[in-house]
């Protein structure tokens, strides 16, 4: 996001009520109406929802400077997701009128709403296509490089840091697999030297290897078989 329109919002919900959330608090639950749009001064909140057999699949991500709620404010559509706290978050609420007036007299901040809506879309389909056609360790590997563009701090060797702090249990979560099997291959990924894991803190320590590994498993899967 733009410096300026960064600055515009943050000035525009200084004004608004301050929330502080603990990590694993919920923020909003799948049952409740929101109570206006929630902008992040700090911390990270994870989207996600519930499928019938009971396991949860994170939907989104949102890091400082998001503000999530939009379905609900611009749609009017009736909130079906869990938003909760990853880490220890800073929030302020805004009321939905006072948001969607900021939208429509500022196209700045509504162009960049969009672009982000649209990046988050992009991002949504990408990983649904690894989750219906991809083996388990090239969904994680894939899930991994997408965070790291997404989240990723690069250091001076070339390795990306995901700023996020990740358990086994929130990548499973991303992919849709169980945490044991997440397990066994973010194993195999730090065995490998692709990434290294400690305390939570996921780095990736040749992102092209990533990257050729996830490519090489595609093709590989796309590969006509014989029989």
């Amino acid at each position: 996001m733009a410096d300026s329109t960064l600055a515009q919002l943050d000035k525009f919900f200084s004004q608004s009520k301050l929330l502080s959330y603990k990590k694993g608090e919920y923020i909003i639950r799948a049952e409740d109406s929101p109570q206006g749009v929630y902008y992040i001064r700090k911390g990270y909140v994870r989207m996600y929802t519930v499928l019938e057999n009971g396991r949860e699949i994170t939907l989104n991500l949102f890091k400082p400077g998001s503000y999530f709620s939009m379905i609900w404010a611009i749609a009017e559509k009736t909130n079906q997701y869990y938003f909760q706290a990853m880490t220890l978050v800073i929030i302020r609420r805004s009321s939905k009128q006072q948001v969607t007036g900021l939208l429509r007299s500022n196209p700045a901040i509504l162009y960049e709403l969009t672009k982000r809506l649209l990046m988050g879309l992009d991002t949504l389909i990408t990983q649904i296509e690894y989750m219906l056609s991809g083996s388990a360790y090239r969904r994680i590997s894939a899930a991994l490089l997408l965070l790291a563009k997404r989240f990723g701090e690069t250091a001076g060797n070339g390795s990306v840091n995901i700023k996020i702090p990740l358990t086994h249990h929130d990548v499973a979560n991303l992919v849709g697999i169980t945490r044991e099997t997440t397990s066994i291959f973010l194993k195999k990924l730090v065995q490998e030297k692709l990434i290294s894991y400690r305390h939570r803190s996921i780095t990736i320590i040749n992102m092209k290897g990533l990257s050729d590994e996830v490519n090489y498993l595609k093709e590989e899967n796309d590969t006509p078989q014989v029989v």
